[in-house]
């Protein structure tokens, strides 16, 4: 019967009652906000595309989630317990379109009521294009200065080209990449060192574990130097006949490793007159022969000289003949 009473006093009544209600309602929801929290966090902001499409202009790479609640129940919240995203998996074709910013929430928040959630920048302008891919050169990054006396030679790589996966118009564009720093400070051999590709920018994106080897050579220096008025020694003259005069000095230009020329300096028997094809007295051109060392060769125009002998003389008490000059 009570029960009754009060229906029935609801029903003669109802106006004023939802009259008050009305009335209450905001005071109610102005205590409600009044007593909540604000917090905010900065989260990265990723792209979801497995269509074929990607991103191929800057966006930002966070985003700011901004959330009201009760104090005791958002200051239980991270970072983690929110996830941004742009969404391409629905685009079909190439363009500029702006995306909203959508939000993930984890189990933790979810549970959260009341809670209003805001995000900044709610949208973002990007460019789309297809993703494609192409086997792109690399090129090695060498630094450092061999050891003295040695130079760099030539430099080879194994992988000498690395996949490279992205925007359309960007990989396109991409004719070189370059590996990480080798250096050959000091050597005095060939440097070999396995490296890993710089990377490319944040839109393009080299096959996962691609590692280049990466060998330098490195060798002697070579250099040439001249000498001026170097002498010219008889050798292996017939011991019947004698030098008529002297030979003219001769320059001689040589070539060879930078340590073994930097300190040499020719001696009495580097230029040799090779005198073993005469039998005779007179004037003959013979051949020159050089006493060089290891890995040095000459390099000067004249290869022979002219030389002039006699026939030795012979005294009764002359001892045994001796080689005019020879080695």
């Amino acid at each position: 019967m009570k029960a009754r009473r009060i229906v029935d006093s609801v029903r003669k009544n109802w106006l004023p009652i939802v009259v008050c209600v009305a009335l209450a309602l905001p005071f109610y929801m102005f205590y409600l906000f009044s007593t909540m929290d604000r917090k905010s966090f900065i989260v990265p902001l990723a792209i979801d595309a497995q269509n074929g499409m990607v991103a191929a202009s800057p966006f930002p790479r966070t985003v700011r989630v901004m959330v009201r609640g009760k104090p005791e129940s958002i200051s239980t919240l991270h970072e983690s317990d929110f996830s941004a995203y742009l969404d391409l998996n629905y685009v079909a074709r190439e363009g500029e379109s702006s995306f909203p910013v959508l939000i993930t929430l984890s189990e933790n928040a979810m549970l959260i009521e009341p809670m209003e959630i805001r995000v900044s920048p709610e949208e973002v302008l990007l460019t789309v294009e297809e993703q494609i891919s192409a086997f792109v050169p690399v090129s090695a990054l060498v630094s450092g200065e061999p050891a003295h006396g040695y130079e760099k030679g030539a430099v080879t790589l194994n992988p000498d080209e690395a996949k490279v996966t992205g925007p359309r118009s960007m990989v396109e564009h991409c004719t070189r990449l370059q590996t990480r720093q080798v250096s050959v400070d000091g050597a005095r051999g060939d440097v070999t060192a396995k490296v890993s590709l710089d990377n490319p920018g944040i839109f393009l994106k080299v096959a996962q574990g691609t590692v280049v080897s990466v060998t330098v050579k490195v060798a002697e220096a070579m250099t040439t130097r001249t000498f001026a008025s170097v002498p010219v020694q008889f050798s292996a003259l017939n011991g019947t006949l004698e030098p008529a005069g002297s030979i003219a000095p001769v320059t001689l230009t040589l070539r060879g490793p930078v340590l073994a020329l930097e300190q040499y300096r020719p001696g009495v028997s580097t230029v040799l007159a090779d005198c073993s094809g005469i039998s005779a007295a007179g004037t003959h051109t013979v051949p020159l022969r050089f006493s060089l060392p290891a890995g040095v060769t000459a390099e000067n125009g004249a290869r022979s000289v002219s030389v002039t002998v006699t026939a030795r003389s012979l005294e009764p008490d002359a001892g045994a003949a001796q080689d005019g000059g020879g080695e």
